[in-house]
């Protein structure tokens, strides 16, 4: 379906509501669409690595830790991800053979999640690539734009942290 119909049909419909303003609407949905096909690039592209763009980031968190371990909720945490989807996405890279889980060495209560040796080489062997990739992403921007965004960005997320936090 044609999203600028679709746009249009949204559009008419906001009409209806005096206190909605159609054209930020749209701009909020039009944003919310480039954001949705950025990710769908993402994870087409770690696809091709045979992984999630979740996976990756797991993988690349762990890899970056100084100690190279994480508990599964700190891995949520930093992805982003309930705890439920972690434990799938560490349950698949598990299987895979790219980490390993582990009782904490202070709280056997807890689970230490840890690179392989496999899990290692992917890193060292596509990490690289992934930030060449983010590079050229980032290169179509000037610095001043690239900073702007995350500005753009960083003013949205307060926002939403405070609508949430509001409820």
């Amino acid at each position: 379906m044609n999203q600028n119909k679709t746009f249009d049909r949204m559009i008419q419909f906001i009409k209806d509501y005096k206190d909605i303003d159609p054209e930020k609407v749209k701009d909020g949905l039009s944003l919310l669409h480039l954001h949705r096909e950025i990710e769908m690039f993402s994870e087409m592209k770690a696809s091709m690595q045979g992984l999630s763009a979740r996976q990756i980031e797991t993988l690349e968190i762990i890899f970056h830790h100084p100690e190279r371990s994480l508990t599964p909720a700190q891995l949520a945490d930093q992805i982003h991800l309930t705890r439920s989807a972690m434990t799938s996405n560490l349950d698949s890279l598990q299987h895979k053979g790219y980490l390993k889980r582990a009782s904490h060495p202070k709280d056997r209560r807890m689970i230490l999640i840890t690179l392989t040796q496999k899990g290692v080489h992917f890193c060292h062997k596509n990490l690289p690539k992934r930030y060449h990739d983010i590079q050229g992403v980032m290169g179509v921007l000037s610095s001043e734009e690239r900073q702007q965004l995350q500005d753009f960005y960083g003013r949205i997320i307060s926002f939403l942290r405070e609508m949430s936090n509001a409820q």
